[in-house]
Order: structure tokens, then C-alpha cells, then sequence
């Protein structure tokens, strides 16, 4: 049954993805498929799990409309541009939708099977020489385990960018970052 004013009505998860031991959160580049971290942004997460909500039926509101958007950032390797929540490792999109899975879409099936049982019940129609009978039988479906994120190895070199401030882990090995994964500025190599 629907809440008579559904815009009084409010979900709240708890949400947790796991971190390196600096609270860096792994991105893969969908151009070049290297990994490197940034610094956990609770906005980007928002944004991600809410456009999975949606696809489930549900319309998520962001708490901060001036957070609205999600941060766009570039790869430190190729350069690639795209928003944080285009660049989560296949790991952190699996967790996400197996949580909206769990949290959202299985309680919505069982409300939704248990209303269809009420409604249909053991129906019985006749009215001359047929005689019809619906039976309603459903099995609730249950809850699977509670997903885990992670854990995250402390692995990647930090990498400070003198124009924001900001910081990226990348590769041990890579030198060749030509722009800042932030602002786009181009990084002069001395």
C-alpha cells in the first residue's frame, strides 16, 4: 500500500564502500582501464546509488541540491574526462546494485506479491455453465546476504597537484601525469 503522501516519505541507507587506509576509493578509466584512487567523495556515492534507485522505480533527491551533480574528473594516465560515478570499478557497480537489489527491489516484490495475494486471494466466479477459480500462491522471496565492498589494499603512490591542492594515488611506477585529475590544468614537470 502507498503512503497517502509519498513526498512525506523518506529512505535512508547505510552505505559502506571500503577505503585504503588514506580513505582513497579506487576509480577505473573507462578509456584506458587503469586504476587509481581519490579521496572519498560522499556527493559521488550519493549520486551513483541514486541513479540505481531510479532505475528500481524509486526518484532519489540529493540532500545538497548545491551538490547536485557529480564531480567530473580526468585520468591521471590518458587524460580521459567523465564523471566519478562513470569511472567505479566493476567491484563498487556489482555492490551497488546488489544493495539496491537487497534493500529496495526485494521488499518492493514481496509488497508488491502480498497486495496481488490479497487482491486475487482464492477468487470464485460462476454465472452458468463455467466456473472460474483463480488461486494466488507465492513464496516470499528472501533476503539475500548483506553485500560487502572491499577490502581495499594500500597500494598506489600520492600524487599532490600544486594548482588545487588536491591529491590522486596512481601506479608506483607511472611518471608521466600530464594533467591535474581535478581542474584539467596542465602539470609542469621540473
Amino acid at each position: 500500500m502507498e503512503p497517502e503522501n509519498s513526498e512525506d516519505e523518506f529512505t535512508s541507507f547505510g552505505v559502506v564502500v571500503s577505503t585504503d587506509r588514506d580513505q582513497f576509493f579506487r576509480l577505473t578509466c573507462p578509456s584506458c582501464g587503469r586504476d587509481f584512487k581519490v579521496l572519498i567523495d560522499p556527493t559521488d556515492l550519493q549520486w551513483a546509488l541514486g541513479s540505481y534507485c531510479q532505475r528500481m522505480g524509486y526518484n532519489l533527491e540529493p540532500k545538497n541540491r548545491d551538490q547536485a551533480k557529480p564531480t567530473r574528473i580526468h585520468c591521471p594516465y590518458c587524460t580521459y574526462e567523465d564523471q566519478t560515478v562513470e569511472m567505479h570499478t566493476d567491484e563498487t557497480v556489482t555492490y551497488l546494485k546488489r544493495f539496491v537489489y537487497r534493500e529496495l527491489a526485494i521488499p518492493r516484490l514481496n509488497e508488491l506479491a502480498s497486495a496481488l495475494e490479497e487482491t486475487v486471494g482464492g477468487a470464485r466466479q460462476s454465472g452458468g455453465l463455467f466456473q472460474i477459480s483463480v488461486e494466488f500462491m507465492r513464496s516470499r522471496i528472501a533476503m539475500p546476504v548483506r553485500p560487502i565492498h572491499g577490502p581495499e589494499p594500500p597500494d598506489f603512490k600520492i600524487v599532490t597537484f600544486l594548482c588545487c591542492g588536491k591529491k590522486v594515488k596512481i601506479s608506483e611506477g607511472w611518471t608521466g601525469v600530464r594533467n591535474c585529475t581535478f581542474c584539467g590544468c596542465e602539470v609542469m614537470i621540473i
